[in-house]
């Protein structure tokens, strides 16, 4: 049961401070579970986040499930999953007939102004902390460039490119 909680207050300490979605809370969900906790090492942190990037629906939620439920099991999946959703949940229903009324104050545009490059420097902090994992020879900075360029130059929808790394990864045996 202890670990059941502190699955819980984990991931509620990452709902209640991940601003910008998921993807912005890839970095604190790291810092917890692998560097604090030592639930897990790098290594297997990158591929839950490389399996959930892969299906479709929140990265953060999914990441937490797969967290939780190797914490403790199926009552830590639901621990984790409701720590890290539950900070929005309550933020959304109680503000949900304020939203016209904050979003039009001069104070709160400036607020997610200011945070808008703090959420692109921890996603560009998690892209830097992952690439000395991800990155193990030839094959894979190859695979990296190309995606890298091929997302910055074509429309091709992200999902493309996970597919298409997932079946160089195998057929390259990485």
């Amino acid at each position: 049961m202890e670990a059941v909680l502190a699955l819980f207050w984990s991931f509620l300490k990452i709902g209640t401070v991940g601003y910008g979605g998921g993807p912005s809370m890839i970095p604190l969900i790291m810092e917890e579970v692998v560097n604090l906790r030592q639930w897990m090492n790098v290594e297997s942190f990158m591929d839950i986040l490389a399996i959930g990037n892969a299906l479709p629906g929140p990265i953060a939620t999914k990441m937490s499930v797969v967290i939780g439920y190797d914490v403790a099991g199926p009552l830590g999946a639901v621990a984790a999953l409701m720590g890290t959703i539950l900070p929005g949940l309550l933020a959304i229903v109680l503000l949900l007939r304020f939203v016209a009324y904050i979003s039009g104050n001069p104070r709160v545009a400036s607020m997610l102004k200011g945070l808008r490059p703090v959420v692109v420097a921890m996603l560009a902090f998690a892209a830097w902390d992952m690439s000395f994992s991800s990155f193990t020879g030839p094959a894979t900075w190859i695979i990296g460039a190309v995606t890298l360029l091929l997302m910055i130059r074509t429309k091709i929808h992200p999902a493309l490119f996970v597919v298409a790394g997932a079946a160089a990864g195998a057929l390259l045996r990485l």
